[in-house]
């Protein structure tokens, strides 16, 4: 069964192949180069000798490693231009990349939805919280100050929220205040869409934050 493991280990089994391919050509074209200098040596001590024999060996061994040298350079032109594999095999590589690993970021979805409905269940904790301390200063302003006006007055006489108002608490950060938003994404999760809801679907988010989002084919970045 093919994985993206084992992908990646063909394709670097081909580029270490590859590799060792242009490294031995680069070699043999050093031992051509030196071929040819010692042919050429050959061919100029056979002519101050004046020896036909040695020129003729010298001309045929210069000519054995020019074309020699001609080889390895087409040959490492080839090994570093052109593609190790065929066209209509490197696009089959490249749609099951893709599809694995559409495959691989689908089984993510399954713990985030987990952990966003353990953050949605803190936010249930989070609004009953906030109800006992309502019903704190419930008790607090009916019970013990008996809705005295004064009371609801600063030691100036004016009014510390109005004479019709009453205690409460809504806290600066509200965890039960992003529910709503978190469960539309855990639904998006749980559908296997991948993709969280727009930012103008985040509105209530948005409310009283300064941010930036980037949007990306499988995640939502926000930057504060």
């Amino acid at each position: 069964m093919e994985t993206l493991q084992t992908i990646e280990t063909k394709i670097d089994k081909l580029i270490e192949q590859n590799k060792k391919a242009i490294e031995m050509t680069e070699a043999e074209l050093v031992k051509a180069s030196q071929a040819i200098s010692d042919a050429q040596a050959k061919l100029v001590q056979a002519q101050e000798e004046i020896n036909s024999e040695k020129y003729v060996e010298a001309k045929s061994d210069l000519w054995t490693a020019e074309r020699t040298k001609e080889f390895h350079e087409g040959r490492l032109k080839e090994l570093v231009t052109t593609p190790i594999i065929s066209y209509d095999e490197y696009h089959a590589t490249v749609k099951e990349i893709y599809r694995l690993a559409d495959e691989q970021q689908n089984t993510f979805f399954t713990p985030a939805v987990a952990k966003l409905l353990e953050i949605v269940k803190l936010g249930d904790e989070s609004a009953k919280e906030v109800g006992k301390v309502n019903e704190i200063f419930r008790k607090l302003e009916k019970d013990i100050s008996k809705n005295n006006e004064d009371y609801k007055r600063d030691k100036n006489g004016g009014w510390f929220r109005g004479p019709f108002s009453s205690l409460s608490y809504s806290p600066r950060n509200a965890l039960h205040g992003y529910q709503d938003d978190l469960k539309e994404i855990a639904e998006s999760f749980k559908k296997g869409q991948g993709y969280p809801p727009s930012p103008l679907q985040l509105s209530p988010l948005l409310t009283n934050r300064k941010m930036r989002y980037i949007e990306c084919p499988y995640l939502l970045v926000r930057l504060i």
